[in-house]
């Protein structure tokens, strides 16, 4: 059971709410907050006894699940003080093969599903005259990386929702920002969606050696720990940046690679990288 702030009570502990955090990077940062002497409520669609923090039920793509689950929180405390939006779905398929009931599917947990829990949250906040906002966004969102291109696509869409809370929300003294990880080793591998190629598809070999390279990239990742520590800083913080990037030093150096190579030669950089010549199919 966490602790009980009093309403309007002048603390260093908030009372936040986490969302997608019944494992990986999300149970790591409400772990380490609840660590810190912070009121943390998690979530999940099957929630069990968290470690150190209460878990709530809660599907992002339910309006009323939403609603639900943050109506808890203040009822039990008074207030919510920081929303961390965490909750997101992978997806690896070539743009050509993906369903569209998939792309809804990820739309809907990376994207709607920010926007709910935001719209719910909004009003309490907006009553206190205070609170923060945290989307966790992906260095992913930086580029149309190859095969990720729908969940490449849902994190840039919080990128440019963020951007637009920042503004809107600043004469209400709330606060939003973004953090996005690289890699990072989490079960993500376990719960992405993945096309299932035929064997005849011009895709299929330079996809499983893309989808590989994925798998290392998060199973040789960052300790998701350290966002938790980097989060934790973030919630006392006064004034909030509008991105914090935290990755391997290839996966931060390619952001500002973009912005100052040719477009040619970038793309050319990504297809060497996972090993994609300039192959032609029909």
């Amino acid at each position: 059971q966490p602790p009980t702030p009093k309403p309007g009570r002048k603390s260093m502990s908030k009372v936040i709410l986490v969302t997608g955090a019944s494992g990986g990077l999300g149970e790591s940062m409400a772990r380490t907050l609840a660590a810190k002497g912070h009121a943390v409520f998690g979530t999940s669609r099957n929630p069990a006894q968290g470690a150190g923090f209460k878990l709530l039920a809660m599907d992002v793509t339910s309006d009323s699940s939403v609603a639900d689950a943050i109506d808890q929180v203040v009822h039990e405390t008074g207030r919510l003080d920081v929303l961390i939006n965490n909750a997101g779905l992978g997806i690896a398929s070539p743009v050509e093969s993906v369903s569209i009931a998939d792309v809804q599917r990820v739309l809907d947990t990376n994207v709607t599903g920010v926007i709910r829990t935001v719209q719910a949250a909004l009003p309490i906040m907006r009553r206190q005259g205070t609170g923060t906002i945290i989307n966790i966004s992906s260095i992913g969102s930086e580029m149309g990386l190859p095969y990720r291109g729908v969940y490449s696509a849902s994190k840039a869409a919080v990128d440019r929702l963020t951007e637009a809370l920042r503004t809107e929300l600043a004469p209400f003294g709330i606060q939003a920002c973004i953090v996005q990880p690289g890699g990072v080793r989490t079960d993500i591998n376990r719960n992405r969606l993945r096309v299932e190629l035929p064997a005849e598809s011009v895709y299929r070999q330079s996809f499983e050696k893309t989808y590989a390279l994925i798998d290392e990239s998060v199973s040789t990742g960052l300790d998701p720990d350290r966002f938790g520590e980097l989060v934790a800083q973030l919630v006392t913080t006064r004034t909030l940046k509008r991105c914090y990037r935290l990755g391997k030093p290839m996966e931060t150096l390619s952001v500002m690679l973009k912005a100052l190579l040719p477009s040619g030669m970038f793309d050319k950089m990504i297809r060497n990288h996972y090993g994609l010549g300039d192959q032609k199919g029909t």
